[in-house]
């Protein structure tokens, strides 16, 4: 009876039995109790709740009992929080006695395997827990929902929950919130960013990924939380804002000062291409170390500097991200496991880039079945890892893949093999290795039985290459590549000359001078990119805009391998071709 009566019960609770004040009169022995759990006491407080039960009855007995119960399941303790639930009746709680009942029994039915029952009785629709119970209540309504398949609610307790969580602690739950939104159909995420209350968490990720479907916004994003310096002039019309002090965060001592030399001079370049009001900047060593980074960063807050560009290194930037505060926002030059705070981005040149830029390219041509070659060096590994996500999270799939490894130079058993797996369903052929393995490998696909498909390749392609004549072997090949290596960007110097002039952009210093250019135009620009995720600018490393995940994301122009050279892709509107016939 008592099992036919709850979802009645718990109707009740949430209109309410009784005021909240009559509860609070009705259990003033419970106040010390309530501090000892206030106080991270849980096993005390649950012990003192229950050692009043005795001596009580009716209204008081059952919000004892459930306090305790309560306290015990905080304490990790669920055998004995179970047992006082099941003594209290809910007829005689409100308030907040009610939720800890309504939410004490979620818990409960998570655990037995029936998340819909717990979902219904943690829906309090848009009105939000108590405060002390409230990431409890949006971690078990977000569990709950995502094992019933609810991937947009879901995603949008996970968001509560991650608003009140500290910076250090939000990263995995920011990726979680991604990966719902990603697995959500295009009618659910229209519906649900539409229903959406104004100023929920989940709205600017929903509208983001609502934009980078090419679906209309229900509403616009507000202006970022997170503005940047009031006491900057007003922008101009192109969004045109920058800081008024600049930090750059950079190695100018050890073994890799070398590198942040170039990405200075790429800065100070564009810096000094703008003619219009431009801030001061001022170099500081953030050595090579985690804590020369951070030693860094406090300096250029100390000395009034209202934006921080750098460092260089993912341990650096992780040891940045990790600091309780951050008074002056940051561009990070990398990528870390650690979230960007709010206000504050990470711009990389990073190997994943390349891989998601490969799968969107493929699935927007419509080859949704890739045959993968790639060695096991860091960098191929991290593409093809985030090559594979992608293109699987677009609808792509990998018909087969090898493992080359550089020394050759005779492929052919491991090219037969691969083709047995992948049949002939296959449209196109994706390459992370160096040019020397890429070379035989593209020479020994036909005779090895290869169809003609489109064939693409990560920057890794270039390192072993630059001979003209040997690289006709990878004559049709394409790569994403940085779009001042192939046309003028920005009033940059001539990419092809600038080396001979400037040690710094001689050979891997080329890119990290783009980098670096890039880095100014994002402090120039960065407001009106945080403040429009449709916004873009046009850098040197491609065209630049946000993934309202704390990431600059730079869209890639296209190269492709013609006469041993390298070339501008010519239309990129096109399908992919693959190489004409004898073009090897």
């Amino acid at each position: 009876m008592k099992r036919l009566l709850l979802p009645a019960l718990l109707a009740a609770l949430i209109a309410g039995c009784a005021s909240v004040g009559d509860v609070e009169q009705a259990a003033p022995q419970s106040f010390a109790a309530d501090r000892m759990l206030v106080q991270n006491h849980p096993r005390e407080a649950a012990r003192a709740y229950e050692a009043q039960v005795a001596t009580a009855d009716g209204r008081l007995r059952s919000v004892l009992l459930i306090r305790a119960a309560n306290a015990w399941q905080v304490a990790g303790d669920h055998v004995a929080a179970r047992r006082d639930f099941a003594q209290a009746d809910p007829r005689h709680l409100a308030g907040e006695d009610g939720l800890r009942y309504r939410l004490l029994h979620a818990e409960f039915a998570i655990a037995d395997g029936r998340p819909a029952q717990a979902a219904t009785d943690l829906n309090l629709g848009h009105a939000p827990p108590p405060a002390d119970l409230s990431a409890r209540w949006h971690q078990a309504r977000a569990g709950a929902l995502e094992a019933t398949g609810d991937r947009f609610d879901a995603a949008a307790e996970w968001a509560l929950l991650m608003a009140a969580q500290p910076h250090h602690a939000s990263a995995a739950t920011r990726q979680r919130i991604h990966k719902l939104l990603q697995g959500t159909d295009d009618a659910t995420l229209a519906r649900g960013a539409a229903a959406l209350p104004a100023g929920h968490p989940l709205y600017p990720d929903a509208a983001r990924m609502l934009l980078a479907r090419g679906l209309p916004l229900p509403h616009p994003l507000p202006a970022s939380a997170a503005m940047l310096n009031p006491n900057r002039p007003p922008a101009d019309d192109d969004g045109y804002r920058p800081p008024l002090k600049v930090a750059l965060l950079l190695p100018t001592s050890g073994s890799v000062a070398i590198a942040g030399a170039a990405v200075r001079d790429g800065f100070m370049t564009a810096y000094f291409s703008d003619q219009r009001r431009r801030p001061d900047v001022k170099v500081y060593d953030s050595s090579e170390s985690a804590g020369g980074a951070v030693d860094a960063y406090r300096k250029a807050v100390a000395d009034g500097c209202d934006y921080v560009i750098g460092p260089l290194g993912r341990d650096q930037v992780g040891a940045l991200f990790n600091q309780a505060n951050l008074p002056v926002p940051v561009l990070a030059l990398n990528r870390s496991d650690k979230p960007a705070p709010p206000g504050s981005e990470s711009f990389s040149l990073a190997p994943e880039d390349e891989g998601v830029a490969i799968a969107d390219r493929l699935i927007a041509r419509h080859a949704q079945h890739a045959i993968v070659f790639a060695s096991r060096e860091d960098n191929a590994v991290r593409a093809m890892a985030a090559f594979r996500e992608a293109y699987a999270r677009r609808g792509g799939g990998i018909a087969a893949e090898a493992t080359i490894a550089d020394s050759g130079p005779n492929y052919g058993p491991i090219l037969k093999d691969t083709l047995a797996k992948a049949g002939g369903g296959y449209d196109a052929i994706v390459i992370a290795l160096r040019a020397p393995a890429a070379r035989m490998l593209a020479a020994q696909l036909p005779d090895s039985g290869y169809k003609q498909v489109p064939e693409l390749a990560t920057t890794l392609i270039l390192s072993g290459g630059g001979n003209a004549r040997l690289d006709q072997e990878l004559d049709g090949i394409q790569y994403p590549e940085l779009a001042w290596l192939l046309h003028p960007v920005n009033g940059l110097p001539d990419s092809t000359t600038l080396g001979s002039k400037l040690p710094s952009a001689r050979g891997g210093g080329l890119r990290l001078f783009a980098f670096g250019a890039d880095a100014w135009r994002l402090a120039a620009y960065m407001e009106s990119l945080t403040a429009s995720p449709q916004a873009s600018v046009a850098g040197a490393t491609g065209e630049l805009h946000l993934d309202g995940l704390g990431n600059v994301v730079h869209d890639p122009a296209w190269a492709v391998f013609s006469g041993g050279r390298p070339r501008p892709v010519q239309d990129d509107a096109l399908q992919l071709e693959p190489a004409a016939p004898g073009a090897r």
